[in-house]
């Protein structure tokens, strides 16, 4: 009898092991697409202090990697049927499902924060002064999230000095966009009516969906095998005895 349950126990932790890998293996393949995304690429810019985006995604890479490495020891302590390992996979296990659960936590205040911190970055990154002042790669990006999102300026449409010199500003109320009249000196144009602020951390928002599901799915996993090796150590001792 002891010897069915030894090898009903193996089973069920191979089984186990081959679940938590494809999580791990998902949770790092997710990283690495939310950190090289170009449609990400193009919003998250060093430029416009956006990188804090990134911080939860390298959690991300770094949990999944681990997880995927550590099912590997998993199905070979249930191979060996090695106590040693199995109580060492289940301390491992635990110690990655708090690392989870923390990137699940900081993903969340990063989405309910994130107009603030949208906010802050681009205060850190033009504090006073125009747009058109600052050097051609910081241009260059104001000008792709002002492509993207149809919207003029950061926090602000005046943060540009001649809106209306900007194309990247400028919009056709005759094809449906939401635009505004702009004066200057006499004359007009039409301009976007929103600064890039909310629509960026909208955008953002929405990014971290994947940041905060995944963590929490894999960390649920990973719990319910922390339980499961205890359970199945405790068995062990008594079919032994």
């Amino acid at each position: 009898m002891a010897e069915g349950f030894f090898t009903n126990t193996k089973t069920q932790l191979f089984v186990f092991n081959v679940v938590l890998g494809l999580a791990g293996c998902i949770l790092f393949v997710v990283g690495i697409w939310l950190l090289y995304d170009p449609e990400i690429a193009k919003v998250v810019s060093v430029e416009l202090k956006l990188t804090w985006f990134y911080h939860a995604c390298y959690a991300m890479v770094v949990a999944g990697a681990i997880t995927l490495l550590l099912a590997f020891v998993g199905c070979y302590g249930a191979n060996k049927e090695s106590k040693f390992i199995l109580i060492l996979f289940a301390v491992l296990l635990f110690v990655l499902f708090v690392v989870n659960l923390a990137t699940f936590i900081v993903g969340v205040m990063y989405r309910n924060k994130a107009n603030e911190y949208t906010y802050d970055s681009f205060k850190d990154a033009l504090s006073r002064g125009y747009i058109e002042d600052k050097y051609y790669e910081f241009k260059e990006d104001v000008k792709k999230i002002e492509n993207k999102f149809s919207c003029c300026g950061l926090r602000d449409m005046n943060q540009h000095g001649m809106p209306c010199l900007q194309d990247s500003c400028l919009c056709d109320p005759n094809i449906g966009e939401d635009c505004k009249t702009y004066q200057t000196f006499g004359s007009s144009c039409e301009i976007y009516s929103e600064p890039c602020l909310y629509k960026v951390s909208s955008f953002l928002r929405q990014k971290m969906i994947a940041v905060i599901a995944l963590p929490l799915i894999v960390a649920l996993i990973q719990f319910c095998g922390v339980c499961y090796v205890w359970r199945t150590q405790r068995n062990t001792g008594e079919n032994v005895a």
